[in-house]
């Protein structure tokens, strides 16, 4: 069977072009082929998880931040590889005879306004997705009562733009 495609001018017989059926059966399996290889790469899932960690990740330092000013307090925060950490600490900041004790020695948990369903019901914990990397450059930091952080913070993840603490205003960007 031969599909045509009429010449200029209506023309038929050995004028006329055309493409066979295998021809064209044959153009659907490769474009076929080539779409599954393509849309099986495309993993829209993935991207979405490590944007929402990254937003997840920055509002909780801007909270714990701001519940340091709030309520005149040590807020710690604590990063390891495949979760985030916030304590508070029980006593106002002139109790304490070292500011920034450094070890986050804090008892009490920051409940965060949102928990983290995939930590286990840990409502002070933001735990890394799989597939996503979590790199601090400094494993723990503190927030003092006037909004300061107790060192410059970097906190990179996969694919997203890299989240810094700054020391001296404690400013989160």
């Amino acid at each position: 069977m031969t599909v045509l495609l009429k010449a200029p001018g209506g023309a038929s017989g050995p004028e006329a072009r055309g493409f066979t059926l295998v021809e064209l059966v044959m153009t659907l399996v490769i474009i076929a082929i080539l779409a599954v290889f393509a849309v099986s790469r495309m993993d829209f899932k993935s991207g979405f998880d490590e944007r929402a960690y990254h937003d997840r990740l920055k509002a909780g330092v801007q909270f714990a931040r701001k519940v340091a000013v709030a309520q005149r307090r040590y807020v710690c925060v604590a990063a390891a590889a495949n979760v985030v950490t916030f304590t508070i600490d029980a006593n106002v900041p002139e109790s304490t005879s070292t500011p920034f004790g450094g070890t986050c020695p804090f008892a009490g948990a920051l409940a965060l306004p949102t928990p983290d369903t995939s930590c286990g019901g840990a409502g002070n914990a933001i735990c890394v997705p799989s597939g996503v990397t979590l790199t601090p450059s400094v494993a723990s930091f503190q927030f003092d009562a006037r909004g300061g952080a107790s060192a410059t913070v970097t906190l990179a993840s996969t694919g997203q733009p890299t989240i810094t603490v700054e020391q001296e205003t404690g400013y989160v960007h």
